[in-house]
């Protein structure tokens, strides 16, 4: 990745740090938490975010692929790690290999890791996978009981619990979430009745762990909350929760134009009278979305400047004509910002139709980052 001197990306590990505090707060006595860095840290930073947040005491990390849990190892991570997507058969021996533990919902998974587990002198550790109603991953629960009997035949397979995931936890009506939740529960007391410990078994998302105390088990595994986002952007969380992330730039070039001028591509937008307007030097290349084009705003000066025209791939307009007093070099932000004046991720996301992760990945994915904090 090319490092630009026209974008600055940073990412805060004391704020990261901070909002495992207040979230660890929130446990259950004896849960628990895992925390979840998958997707290189929702675009934050793989590495740096997990060093971090072991550092704070989390129990146990969670990532996508194995390729991000055997990076955990490679830095010297040993705490248990979980492959949230588990693993294909040909990916068994080196995960067990690593001590990672996998999710687990095919038969041909459970045979490969038995063998590469028994090949190695080892146990593999997995978490079943269920589906209580997300409609994606994991067993139907009619499969749970006999699937479940079926890995005694693997003695070398070590059952740490159940998993499954929340559709609608983040919203206000939790009908849904706790008819899951009586799913879950119930298969839960049903296998243990047939001698299965699972004494890590977990559901509990951000916004369960927020809002729903009966649903933390035995671990919680919150993800948008840590980076500092709310699980649901129209309620605020108990808890004080301080943004990671920041984006900023500086002003290229100030010009004025006359009525009737077009600005950017497809001539989206028109000049109605004199329009005094800031080019900066971002676009979709650094990840800033283009459904911002003409929706979005920035900060300069701790004021908003409106995006006139379609954000392109490596520039943006902002009209200034309200801010006589920028001038090219001034900084501006896209993301973040001061106690008087911030732009969210989720501000980004409503005006881009979109989600908080979204807006962290792709920024994150898009600029070179700088650590802050550490």
């Amino acid at each position: 990745m090319i490092v630009s001197s026209m974008a600055d990306l940073v990412v805060d590990l004391a704020a990261l740090r901070h909002n495992y505090r207040q979230l660890r707060g929130l446990c259950a006595p004896g849960v628990k938490f895992m925390a979840v860095v998958k997707a290189d840290a929702y675009g934050h930073g793989l590495l740096p975010a997990a060093k971090a947040l072991v550092s704070e005491g989390a129990d146990y990390l969670g990532v996508g692929s194995l390729e991000e849990g055997l990076a955990l190892r490679q830095a010297g991570l040993e705490l248990p790690v979980l492959l949230l997507l588990g693993i294909l058969p040909e990916e068994a021996a080196p995960a067990v290999a690593a001590g990672l533990e996998a999710a687990l919902f095919r038969l041909d998974v459970a045979q490969a890791l038995a063998a590469a587990a028994a090949s190695q002198g080892k146990t593999a550790g997995v978490h079943l996978k269920v589906d209580t109603g997300m409609g994606r991953l994991g067993l139907v629960p009619e499969e749970v009981l006999p699937f479940l009997e079926g890995l005694r035949s693997y003695p070398q397979l070590k059952v740490l619990g159940l998993t499954s995931h929340l559709a609608v936890a983040d919203q206000e009506d939790k009908s849904y979430t706790l008819r899951q939740l009586e799913q879950f529960e119930g298969l839960l007391r049903a296998a243990r009745d047939r001698g299965w410990e699972l004494p890590l078994s977990h559901i509990a998302n951000s916004a369960a762990l927020w809002e729903l105390k009966e649903a933390h088990f035995d671990l919680v595994r919150p993800g948008i909350m840590l980076y500092g986002s709310p699980a649901s952007p129209e309620r605020r969380p108990p808890v004080d929760l301080k943004p990671v992330m920041s984006f900023t730039t500086r002003v290229l070039q100030v010009k004025r134009l006359p009525p009737g001028s077009s600005i950017s591509y497809g001539c989206t937008y028109t000049t109605a009278d004199w329009c005094r307007l800031a080019v900066l030097p971002v676009g979709y290349a650094n990840g800033y979305n283009r459904l911002l084009s003409g929706r979005g705003e920035v900060l300069i000066h701790s004021l908003r400047a409106p995006i006139r025209g379609r954000v392109c791939m490596n520039l943006t307009m902002v009209e200034v004509s309200h801010l006589p007093h920028v001038k090219e070099g001034d900084p501006v932000v896209l993301l973040g910002g001061g106690d008087s004046a911030r732009l969210t991720a989720d501000e980004l996301a409503a005006w881009a139709g979109t989600i908080s992760y979204e807006i962290y990945l792709a920024l994150g994915n898009a600029n070179p980052r700088r650590y802050v904090g550490a």
